[in-house]
């Protein structure tokens, strides 16, 4: 890959198109996107097979900590997504998806944090060491997974975005 330079001679890394402000707004709103979608898929799914499990459990929940939890998740997808769109190059979009399963199997692991808080919170420690145990050994590859699913969205909607406007 060729590297491209700006007016100086200065180096530009992958996916940095020397508009700091944009890049900033863009893992602001991909954090925001992908940490809503961490936690709303799984809910809905959770709700739909089983509604009365996911009421037990979100009851043990006050509002004060699952606003915690959510912003630990939030602040862990931003970080990131901050390092994923700087490794990333959307028009190259194995890359994409590669950088964005290594991101996204880090931002496994404060996800299975989330999880294990709200389990202590809601149910018992036994369950919870017993979530952290088996989760610790798939959370990373989960991760992975969904870092690759939202990486292939990126890159679509950045292809859309510069369709439209072309």
């Amino acid at each position: 890959m060729a590297e491209t330079t700006r007016q100086g001679g200065e180096e530009l890394r992958p996916g940095d198109d020397g508009r700091e402000g944009d890049a900033a707004l863009s893992a602001w709103a991909l954090a925001t996107f992908h940490a809503a979608t961490l936690l709303l898929v799984p809910l809905t799914l959770a709700h739909v097979v089983a509604p009365d499990a996911l009421g037990d459990i979100l009851a043990g929940l006050d509002t004060l900590v699952g606003l915690a939890l959510f912003l630990v998740l939030w602040g862990a997808t931003w970080w990131t997504n901050r390092r994923y769109l700087a490794a990333c190059a959307f028009a190259d979009a194995g890359r994409t998806l590669a950088v964005g399963a290594r991101w996204g199997a880090v931002t496994g692991l404060p996800l299975l944090g989330c999880v294990v808080v709200a389990a202590f919170v809601a149910t018992n420690p036994t369950f919870a060491a017993l979530v952290l145990v088996a989760g610790g050994l798939v959370a990373p590859l989960v991760g992975a997974v969904v870092g690759a699913l939202f990486a292939a969205f990126d890159v679509a909607l950045d292809r859309a975005a510069a369709a439209l406007v072309s």
